[in-house]
């Protein structure tokens, strides 16, 4: 179904540091799946990594501002506004207090590793269509993913990349194209 609403990515993570990979993703996401922005949500921490290798928030979403150049990228301190490190949280607070929008989160499938432990990750398949884009290295990982074998039937064809975001969810789409090795950890081990 196709409407006038707004339609918005939301790619969150540490961004400890902000890289070429972001913008890359991004990029890509806006274009592939035709929205009007992407929301880099700065994660207040990520329940997965040990919070003493995290950079502290005011930090990272500093610098993930001044990283951030383009217009149709808008870096976001949400998380820390509702006080939570949890996507669902975060995705329900965004349908309601944005229901004339359309949200569609982003994610790099090196994330589906352990996306089987992210707090309630199958209603997060509910709550908002999924976009996972391909990165070197990882792709094996769509294969691998528990939550892939959980929502296998849910796949849409990257065919449909322009349709994906009014798609009643359960879904999920897989993109080719992020085309990067660069990773935050990586870019802060070297410092």
């Amino acid at each position: 179904m196709i409407t006038n609403k707004k339609n918005i990515g939301i790619l969150g993570g540490t961004f400890d540091p902000p890289h070429k990979g972001h913008l890359n993703i991004s990029m890509q996401a806006i274009n592939r799946l035709k929205l009007d922005e992407i929301w880099w949500v700065i994660s207040l921490s990520n329940p997965l990594k040990k919070k003493e290798k995290i950079s502290n928030f005011s930090e990272r979403y500093l610098n993930a501002k001044k990283y951030a150049n383009n217009r149709k990228i808008i870096v976001s301190d949400l998380e820390e506004k509702i006080n939570s490190p949890y996507t669902l949280d975060l995705l329900e607070y965004l349908t309601l207090k944005f229901p004339k929008q359309n949200f569609v989160w982003i994610l790099g499938v090196d994330n589906l590793k352990n996306f089987h432990k992210w707090k309630n990750w199958r209603r997060i398949f509910y709550q908002v269509p999924i976009a996972i884009f391909d990165r070197p290295n990882y792709s094996l990982n769509i294969i691998r993913s528990k939550c892939m074998k959980v929502f296998k039937n849910n796949r849409v064809p990257s065919i449909s990349s322009e349709k994906f975001k009014y798609m009643n969810t359960p879904c999920w789409i897989f993109l080719y194209g992020w085309g990067t090795q660069t990773s935050s950890s990586k870019i802060k081990n070297q410092k």
